[in-house]
């Protein structure tokens, strides 16, 4: 026989938040292609939109006005959530010899179901990434990514290359470019043969 009520159970739930959706300005300043669908989208702490597509990941452009950059996701070269910080940040591939441009987003509170599918869709795209020693452990990535099946702006088959230098080796220098290019020579070579 027991001493007392019975205890009770309370349960946690964890609120639920309703999926983000960009107002119609957003929408229309993003101009997506035709069938181009919206997967997530979320408002930054200074009240700017980032949305992601089944193709692209659209980033505001500094400046105040409703514009955005369209980044095919093959041509995100990093993303990375801070989490003390709460910012994610964006570098978007570059020709060799320019900067890669980079976005610093603060969100407050960041939107989970954004920054997972931000990070499946570019895990989506990589076909092949090898490191390539050129000098001693120094070396270059060969990375080959392709873009999301069905997009009319890429052929499906395309696979986009790109090099990325380890910090120490100069890209400029005529020597390391040679290896470099010999480097993805060889593994696209092994992906496209």
């Amino acid at each position: 026989m027991s001493d007392g009520p019975a205890p009770t159970c309370a349960r946690y739930r964890e609120p639920v938040r309703r999926r983000q959706t960009p107002p119609r300005e957003v929408k229309n300043a993003l101009a997506l292609r035709p069938h181009e669908r919206i997967l997530a989208a979320a408002r930054t702490a200074t009240e700017e939109w980032v949305v992601a597509t089944d193709r692209r990941l659209y980033l505001p452009e500094p400046g105040g006005a409703v514009t955005y950059q369209r980044i095919p996701w093959e041509q995100v070269e990093h993303a990375e959530w801070d989490r003390e910080e709460e910012i994610l940040r964006v570098t978007a591939a570059a020709p060799l010899g320019r900067p890669m441009p980079t976005w610093r987003l603060r969100f407050d509170p960041p939107d989970q179901r954004l920054l997972a599918l931000i990070r499946e869709r570019i895990t989506a795209s990589v076909v092949t990434e090898r490191h390539v020693p050129l000098r001693g452990q120094l070396g270059v990535r060969v990375i080959a990514r392709r873009p999301p099946a069905g997009d009319p702006d890429a052929a499906d088959s395309e696979i986009v290359w790109a090099l990325a230098f380890d910090e120490g080796l100069d890209p400029n220098d005529p020597d390391v470019l040679e290896s470099a290019h010999r480097a993805l020579a060889t593994v696209r070579a092994e992906i496209e043969p």
